[in-house]
């Protein structure tokens, strides 16, 4: 009979960084899910209101265990509250994409990983039954991770590893392998506020519930119709997702901080004789996952005009196009990006979720939240596009910026 341990020690070794194994009974926390959206925290994300996700029976009948992996894909590089400041302290706006989608699509990668997976249990245990889940189907992913042992859930949402922080994707396979189940990893966040008090919009209404229709990350990528007024100053120059919640957490800290009197006895370990800890949250070893250079390509006659009028009004231009980095990437130029470098850049990018003219409504929002107005040329600009959406927070960041 196919051990637990052996299917561990095969997903570690095709380059997961945690594996863990969940039981089915996590009824308790599938039932939270399910009152989750009927309080409408889903926002528009019809998809999780599929009945399926509350019963992993109804997704494969013969499952008896869920194998779960995180794969890591944080870097070296400063974390948003580092380094990120809107309106901008110096003379080139810069805007924050979330740290996930610095690189390569990860359901492309995770899913070739775990088809890899898939296929060795498969082999170890011919005639076992498989399905498999990076993120797209009816699973609650953090639900049976939470109870494999690979990590809690944080009061961010996001599920922590003791180890290796929260930058993680998770990944599933049901199975109907009966493995032994691990132990659920204990609640390490105490009394902790921190991602609390620190999100600009108040998702998170309580400790481990977020009102997603609230959350920056919603906003800029899940939502497809106009972003909220009473969101658009808070999101700052969030073009695509946030990080701030997992920033601030102390399980990703990357430097010396203050210990918090919750905290003493959870970092013993690390904690130093003037009572300061460091943790070293982990960081990837697929190279896919830093962040993925790239250069507009040259603007067509029709965008020309308000390109030329961004690129030298005022000055020269802030910034080299020659190629730029999705880490802190410039806002000018993101702004030069045309549809169809949108299409190309973005080919194997989780940022081609949000189509192009999604794009476009993101930055007018971090365009009008950056005070620069050299940006009032391209905004004019969006302001004659085809879509209404993109018209509307084109209008709404020119007077953003007259009225600064």
């Amino acid at each position: 009979m196919l051990s637990s341990r052996t299917v561990i020690e095969r997903a570690v070794g095709l380059g997961f960084d945690l594996a863990g194994i969940a039981p089915l009974e996590v009824w308790k926390d599938l039932e939270f899910s399910r009152q989750w959206v009927e309080k409408g925290f889903n926002g528009k994300m019809r998809y999780l209101e599929n009945p399926k996700r509350f019963d992993p029976l109804l997704v494969l009948p013969s499952a008896k265990s869920i194998i779960c992996v995180g794969l890591v894909y944080n870097t070296s590089l400063s974390y948003s509250t580092e380094v990120f400041q809107f309106p901008p302290s110096g003379p080139a706006p810069r805007a924050w994409i979330s740290r996930y989608a610095w690189g390569h699509d990860y359901h492309e990668i995770m899913r070739a990983k775990l088809e890899q997976l898939r296929v060795a249990v498969e082999e170890l245990a011919p005639g076992v039954e498989t399905r498999v889940f990076v993120d797209t189907g009816p699973v609650v992913e953090r639900a049976f991770a939470r109870f494999s042992g690979i990590g809690w859930m944080g009061k961010n949402t996001c599920i922590i590893n003791e180890e290796k922080g929260s930058w993680f994707f998770l990944g599933v396979i049901l199975s109907s392998l009966e493995l032994a189940p691990d132990l659920p990893a204990p609640d390490r966040c105490g009394s902790c506020m921190a991602c609390l008090e620190a999100c600009p919009t108040g998702a998170l209404v309580e400790p481990y519930v977020m009102d997603a229709s609230r959350c920056i990350s919603y906003l800029t990528i899940e939502l497809q119709g106009p972003i909220p007024d009473e969101f658009r100053t808070k999101i700052g120059g969030n073009v695509f997702g946030c990080d701030i919640c997992q920033d601030v957490c102390p399980w990703n800290s990357s430097r010396q901080s203050s210990v918090l009197s919750f905290q003493q006895a959870a970092f013993q370990r690390r904690q130093s004789s003037d009572r300061r800890y460091v943790t070293h949250p982990a960081t990837t070893k697929v190279p896919q996952f830093h962040p993925m250079t790239f250069a507009p390509i040259r603007p067509t006659l029709e965008e020309g005009s308000a390109r030329k009028q961004l690129t030298t009004d005022n000055g020269p231009r802030t910034t080299d196009t020659a190629s730029s980095s999705l880490f802190n990437p410039p806002l000018d130029v993101l702004a030069l990006i045309s549809a169809d470098d949108f299409r190309r850049i973005f080919a194997h990018s989780p940022i081609k979720r949000v189509k192009y003219r999604g794009w476009l409504r993101n930055l007018c929002v971090a365009v009008g939240n950056s005070g620069d107005e050299r940006f009032v040329p391209w905004l004019k600009q969006a302001a004659q596009h085809s879509d209404p959406i993109v018209r509307e927070h084109a209008a709404w960041a020119l007077d953003r910026l007259r009225n600064k």
